[in-house]
């Protein structure tokens, strides 16, 4: 069972149970849902309310509706499982491709180490000879390859500075 990082509760809200929850995973859409199953610190939980409140989420876990139940749930990592996600075919998890080499051509230029969003879309941060950063788009990633955790790109060596 391969785990993936998809957030974090930062407090309690209200008197209910409610937890609030910061979600900076690519597939929100796909996890924050009634009845999903999540872990926080390797226990499973199943989210039983998820509603948004102004840039986060309130979410309710195991139905617990109460302050003093979920008070040590505060300031956790949330993590799922990869294999819970239901992806279409030719989908990526992004937050997956951490230690992924990329290459261009047949030239390795480094490993992804970072993922980082912006009001532009999703930057790879590429460690190797240089630290620089590779747009997620068409233009620059050609090919991933999940077996052999390689990303194939096309012009990103120019990116290097």
């Amino acid at each position: 069972m391969e785990k993936i990082k998809v957030g974090f509760i930062t407090m309690t809200h209200g008197l209910k149970g409610e937890l609030k929850f910061f979600c900076d995973f690519s597939k929100k859409d796909l996890i924050l849902k009634k009845g999903f199953p999540i872990y926080i610190q390797g226990k499973l939980h199943t989210l039983t309310h998820v509603r948004t409140h102004k840039n986060h989420y309130l979410i309710t876990i195991d139905g617990l509706e109460d302050i003093n139940l979920v008070e040590d749930f505060r300031k956790k990592d949330v993590f799922v499982n990869i294999l819970d996600i239901p992806l279409l075919d030719g989908d990526v998890i992004v937050e997956s491709l951490i230690q992924y080499e990329i290459y261009d051509g047949e030239e390795i230029l480094g490993k992804v180490v970072d993922i980082m969003y912006n009001g532009g879309g999703i930057l790879f941060k590429i460690s190797g000879r240089k630290d620089f950063y590779i747009p997620y788009n068409d233009y620059f990633v050609k090919k991933i390859l999940s077996k052999d955790k390689k990303i194939i790109t096309m012009n990103a060596k120019d990116l290097m500075l």
